[in-house]
């Protein structure tokens, strides 16, 4: 290099404003400031940069002032991931408010392992240590709110007095009258005991609770979902460069491959028998014309919220939705714009409505209650809504005493697009009717049963 272009080479950098700084402790840094745009109040925002070498400082203060310049630089986001959060969901405007309480929950698993990290300062390995850590680690241990008195308590209590484990029948006498089922269920995914085989339990390996435990695949990826959303925002302010949320790998979830059939335990809809089962066992309760809005594919939600102004012989006009958000209940508008619908209900859906109606009419009478075609349907004795708690405990001790397997009462709603499918339906009327997409339909709520497999096999040779 010539003397005049090593000259030209020195001015250059010169002109470059990087300083270079020596700390106390002897560690050298490169720093230099450059205006990125203007505040809010019309200032100019001159802010710091620092780098450990002189070269990443120069390579980034020309790609800084070349960003500057073009207009497209974005300002490096200050806020740690809870802050972030936070900003967030106190800007959302949720429309209803068990969406919001469902939204921050999803957060806590990240806001709970990052902390105060730097929003920005995430990385992809980062959300997949997430995603590691809540598979194998991430459940908030409970263990230390058991109360010693609680059925659950004694439950295990009585498990632990067997080492080789205990028959769940076993377990059923000694709490009679008790739904030992729902118990055993809790205590399984506490980690307070395992199954050491089908309907025999034991007392888990660790007895204080404190081996770690992870989460299902499902809640991983709803953090995921939420977390994206989150950090989306951002991206879409210009306040954060690109979502790496988004880039991570949403764990799946994992298949059984076992050869007996203790999947069976947790079947995610009933067969038509089965069904049938429930709706006789169902007649001699009060709520009966409820449990057929269920059986009918109505949400849980759908039917606590249903009113008396809003049901006639020709239609049941789907309008609003009672919820619980966490120890309040709160009505509001339904889960989506398909979710509104005027659905004709059938003869025998008509007739029990019309008979819980002269129910209530009389129970109000004699109570001195005046009567208001505005009140809910589904009311108790005393005319007060039932907390969506009840409604659910409910539908369990009809099917317990009816001797059903035991789903969960959104099974319902699975059992009836299957058979309304099942029945040859098109597939778009189905989703109308039960307010909500087509594809919802067949990918999520639809469940094959093995008559329907059965019935297939035989019809493609006519055999």
């Amino acid at each position: 290099m010539s003397t005049t272009e090593d000259t030209k080479s020195r001015r250059s950098r010169r002109a470059e404003p990087i300083d270079k700084r020596t700390a106390k402790n002897g560690k050298v840094t490169w720093t230099f400031q450059l205006d990125v745009g203007t505040k809010p109040d019309g200032s100019r925002d001159r802010q710091r940069f620092t780098y450990d070498t002189q070269t990443e400082a120069r390579r980034e203060y020309r790609r800084i002032s070349s960003e500057v310049a073009a207009g497209t630089y974005v300002h490096l986001l200050t806020l740690t991931v809870d802050e972030a959060c936070e900003e967030w969901l106190t800007g959302r405007r949720f429309r209803r408010g068990v969406s919001a309480a469902n939204t921050r929950n999803h957060l806590k698993p990240a806001r709970r392992y990052f902390g105060a990290r730097k929003l920005s300062s995430l990385t992809k390995a980062d959300v997949d240590k997430l995603v590691d850590w809540m598979l194998t680690a991430g459940r908030v241990n409970q263990r230390a709110k058991v109360d010693p008195e609680s059925l659950s308590s004694r439950v295990c209590a009585f498990v632990a007095l067997h080492t080789d484990g205990v028959s769940a029948r076993a377990i059923q006498a000694q709490f009679p009258g008790q739904d030992i089922h729902t118990r055993l269920s809790a205590l399984l995914k506490a980690g307070r005991v395992r199954r050491v085989s089908r309907g025999v339990y034991a007392v888990a390996d660790t007895a204080d609770g404190s081996q770690p435990r992870g989460v299902k695949p499902v809640t991983v990826r709803s953090t995921l979902t939420a977390l994206s959303m989150m950090v989306q925002s951002y991206v879409d302010q210009g306040r954060l460069p690109r979502n790496v949320v988004a880039l991570a790998e949403r764990p799946a979830d994992e298949i059984d491959d076992r050869d007996d059939d203790e999947d069976t335990d947790d079947p995610k809809a009933w067969t038509v028998a089965e069904v049938q089962r429930f709706r006789t066992a169902a007649q001699a309760h009060r709520l009966y014309a409820a449990w057929l809005m269920s059986t009918y594919g109505m949400r849980r939600s759908e039917v606590l919220g249903m009113r008396w102004t809003r049901f006639s012989d020709t239609a049941l006009k789907v309008r609003r939705g009672r919820v619980a958000v966490g120890t309040e209940t709160e009505e509001n508008l339904p889960k989506s714009r398909r979710s509104r619908r005027d659905l004709p209900p059938p003869a025998e859906l008509a007739a029990a409505l019309r008979s819980l109606k002269k129910v209530q009419r009389a129970e109000c009478l004699a109570l001195g209650i005046p009567w208001s075609d505005d009140r809910l349907i589904v009311v108790d004795e005393a005319g007060a809504p039932l907390r969506p708690e009840r409604y659910t405990d409910e539908f369990h001790k009809i099917a317990k005493a009816a001797g059903l397997r035991r789903i969960q009462l959104k099974g319902l709603r699975n059992t009836s697009v299957s058979l309304m499918l099942a029945l040859g339906i098109p597939a778009h009327i189905v989703a109308a009717w039960h307010g909500h997409d087509p594809s919802m339909s067949l990918s999520v709520y639809s469940v094959v049963q093995g008559e329907d497999l059965a019935a297939a096999g035989t019809a493609a040779f006519g055999s």
